[in-house]
């Protein structure tokens, strides 16, 4: 029982000397227009926060600690903080993801394609009587499938089943759906976070993710977009990883 307890102590106090090595890092995004809030994650800590309505945010740092800014609106970037943002309010201005247009004016547009988005006028189908839905239209493996498997075309059932032809394709579209999940993953962090953190290079890191998918946790933080979780999850795996492709 003393041994549990001393050991208890001893964690406690690792951890409050940890706490006491970081200092508060008092920031603001200085972007014009902030349409939603930025992820502001302490990689190093793996501790985030979002950023306020305006742009301010605090987070617990220490030199040399790398600070990923995560946002649908703008590119991901990763910085690595410096003693002297300590001493001052920090300041950072996001790389827009959307590409402005030129400054020259026409119907009305502003140029700043976020905000001409939100100001044009759209189409009510069901206004004039035109048929609509929401549902995103089948692909053509899914529509090949469809036609395969639908009782009103008895020769193509046979035909899917017979030849495995349906089986293939069913394949292709898991395949497909597999692939749209990577490239999610892999834009739901900054470059600089794999090659930093995770010592990969740009060509790697699709190779990487790869090996991430065949654990169901992996897709389960992506489909969330829990970017904290997959930092912890990616910091776990890369050690099987490099195992894993020193074999081949």
């Amino acid at each position: 029982m003393r041994l549990v307890i001393l050991v208890l102590i001893a964690v406690i106090f690792s951890f409050s000397l940890q706490a006491q090595d970081r200092d508060l890092l008092n920031g603001k995004i200085t972007n014009d227009s902030l349409l939603s809030q930025v992820h502001v994650i302490n990689i190093t800590s793996e501790k985030g926060t979002l950023s306020g309505e305006s742009g301010e945010f605090i987070l617990s740092v220490k030199p040399g600690d790398s600070i990923l800014f995560s946002s649908v609106q703008y590119k991901n970037i990763t910085i690595a903080v410096r003693k002297e943002m300590l001493a001052e309010s920090f300041e950072i201005e996001l790389e827009n993801e959307l590409t402005e247009l030129d400054e020259v004016k026409l119907h009305e547009l502003s140029g700043n394609l976020l905000q001409d988005i939100g100001n044009m006028e759209t189409l009510n189908q069901a206004e004039f009587g035109i048929p609509y839905s929401d549902k995103k239209p089948p692909n053509i493996v899914e529509r090949k499938i469809s036609g395969m498997s639908s009782p009103m075309d008895p020769a193509g059932l046979l035909y899917g089943a017979i030849s495995g032809e349906r089986r293939k394709l069913k394949q292709a579209r898991e395949n497909q759906r597999e692939n749209n999940r990577i490239l999610k993953a892999r834009n739901l962090l900054s470059e600089e976070f794999y090659n930093t953190e995770l010592g990969l290079k740009k060509s790697e890191v699709l190779n990487f993710l790869y090996y991430c998918a065949e654990n169901p946790l992996f897709m389960r933080l992506v489909n969330k977009e829990d970017l904290l979780g997959l930092i912890e999850f990616y910091k776990k795996t890369i050690p099987n990883y490099q195992d894993y492709i020193s074999l081949d």
